[in-house]
């Protein structure tokens, strides 16, 4: 008899003795579950349970060694952590509280930027500041702004209430972050003040002294007069207007981080003086622009990182080999994640020990909760994908080997 006869007679054999069995042990079992206990003995289910584990024991361990960082991988772990750190460090220093009129501080720098632009823009031929006009010389020579005068001219004005019992910060739409550009800039080639009292907007002229110095709030004027007084110098004056917004930015941007700060953008529209000003206690335009800018310089660091560590990827089983690259990645992941939880907690201590709420980094904190969840979803499937796929090769080979026999 030929090896295949052998074989198919073997075969014939065991369906035969099978279903004698299967028949045998199905007539006597009055359940599933008991045919089951008949057909396979205790040891034999043992055995591949014991099996099953140690195999799945094994592909996770086999997981968790190629997502483990590793030499390189350390190398852009130190340095991501470091740019972190920095960008912490930075950004609150940029954003420090600092007094109004403080020497050598944030607004003498920035008076000094001012300075350099105007001297490149050049000067005019006259320095004067008449009605509802200030010439360009004198928007580039006075180093305040109309909108900041305090003082009025005589007691039936000051009666008027234009600051309602609060700070002229909170009062005057030209320290509004996005009204001040049209409202701040018109009062600056015009020398005037525009206030908020119960949505209505007042203006009065602002006047100076024959040194162009002691500014005092004068006359009323309607508000869309002065603003077409404004919009006229766009036909034959446009250096003014440019000179006006440039003074407008730098003078909100002296505001900003000043123990006042400067409000929300339109909260004197909706809220009254007093309110305004309590609230932007809490929180202010420097708090969302700190978060903002924060947040957005630690998603720039790890998406630099990222791309630079995933430019030495090198396939561990060839182009081709089915996860190599999603097991890198989850490498490249660990970099970023760990990197931004060690330089939030750092910042964390640091503020708790200072007792300074202020430097709390709550842009770096966004970005680390969303990496983190991010990546724990990438990760865990990840992982079952891997597992999945190695279990299923282990059993297909042994289903591959046995039904050679059948």
């Amino acid at each position: 008899m030929s090896k295949a006869q052998k074989l198919k007679q073997n075969r014939i054999n065991h369906n035969e003795d099978v279903e004698i069995r299967g028949f045998e042990t199905v007539d006597n079992a009055n359940s599933i579950e008991e045919y089951y206990d008949n057909v396979l003995s205790a040891g034999d289910v043992d055995k591949a349970l014991e099996e099953y584990g140690d195999n799945y024991d094994k592909i996770t361990d086999e997981f968790l060694e190629r997502t483990r960082l590793q030499g390189p991988d350390l190398v852009f772990l130190f340095a991501a952590t470091a740019l972190q750190c920095i960008r912490i460090y930075v950004i609150d220093k940029l954003t420090e509280i600092e007094k109004a009129n403080s020497h050598g501080g944030k607004e003498d720098k920035l008076h000094e930027l001012q300075n350099k632009i105007f001297e490149k823009m050049g000067k005019g031929s006259e320095k004067n500041v008449n009605f509802l006009y200030a010439s360009y010389d004198a928007i580039v020579s006075l180093r305040g702004v109309p909108y900041d005068a305090t003082r009025h001219e005589s007691v039936e004005i000051k009666n008027l209430g234009l600051f309602n019992n609060a700070n002229h910060r909170f009062s005057t739409l030209g320290h509004d972050p996005y009204l001040g550009l049209v409202f701040g800039t018109a009062n600056i080639l015009t020398s005037t003040i525009t206030t908020n009292h119960r949505i209505k907007f007042i203006t009065n002229v602002v006047r100076y002294d024959e040194l162009l110095k002691n500014p005092r709030i004068g006359v009323m004027v309607p508000t869309i007069v002065m603003l077409k007084a404004a919009c006229d110098r766009l036909k034959d004056d446009r250096k003014s207007v440019v000179a006006a917004l440039i003074k407008q930015l730098i003078h909100i941007a002296t505001d900003m981080y000043t123990p006042k700060g400067i409000q929300l953008p339109g909260a004197s529209l909706v809220l009254d003086n007093s309110s305004v000003e309590k609230l932007t206690e809490y929180v202010s335009t420097g708090d969302l622009l700190k978060i903002g800018a924060s947040a957005g310089m630690a998603a720039l660091i790890n998406f630099l990182i990222s791309a630079l560590h995933g430019c030495l990827f090198l396939s561990e089983e060839g182009e081709t080999a089915e996860f190599s690259r999603d097991l890198y990645q989850a490498r490249t992941r660990k970099i970023i994640t760990y990197s931004n939880c060690i330089a939030q907690s750092s910042n964390l201590i640091m503020a708790a020990v200072t007792s300074d709420a202020q430097s709390i980094d709550l842009g770096g904190i966004l970005v680390t909760i969303a990496r983190i969840f991010g990546d724990y979803k990438f990760m865990t499937k990840l992982e079952y994908e891997f597992i999945n796929s190695g279990m299923s090769k282990i059993y297909e080979e042994k289903y591959a080997d046995i039904a050679l026999y059948y």
